[in-house]
């Protein structure tokens, strides 16, 4: 079953400011919707990998090894909404992505 992709509405500023190229934004699309065949995780037979401590419910993967995608399953409703995007370098990502669960 695929899962219905939405996104949190800060992710379009995520996207602008890791200034992706067209190709790049491609490619993540097309990761982001293989995700959603299976997007729980790989403990699971998924393709995400679950988050822990402060962000326990969120899942992640990776994108071009320097990004991170956090998103939540929402089994009942078929969905998989994307929380945010970023770079995992400066570790940002997970405590924007605390803030917006």
């Amino acid at each position: 079953m695929k899962f219905e992709v939405i996104y949190d509405q800060r992710v379009q500023k995520d996207l602008k400011k890791l200034k992706f190229s067209k190709i790049e934004l491609k490619k993540l699309k097309n990761k982001i919707e293989n995700i959603s065949k299976n997007p729980y995780s790989k403990l699971n037979g998924g393709l995400g990998e679950t988050l822990k401590g402060n962000l326990k419910g969120l899942m992640k993967f990776r994108f071009d090894n320097d990004y991170r995608v956090v998103y939540k399953v929402f089994k009942q409703d078929g969905v998989m909404k994307i929380i945010i995007i970023g770079l995992r370098s400066d570790k940002e990502v997970y405590h924007k992505a605390n803030n917006r669960k």
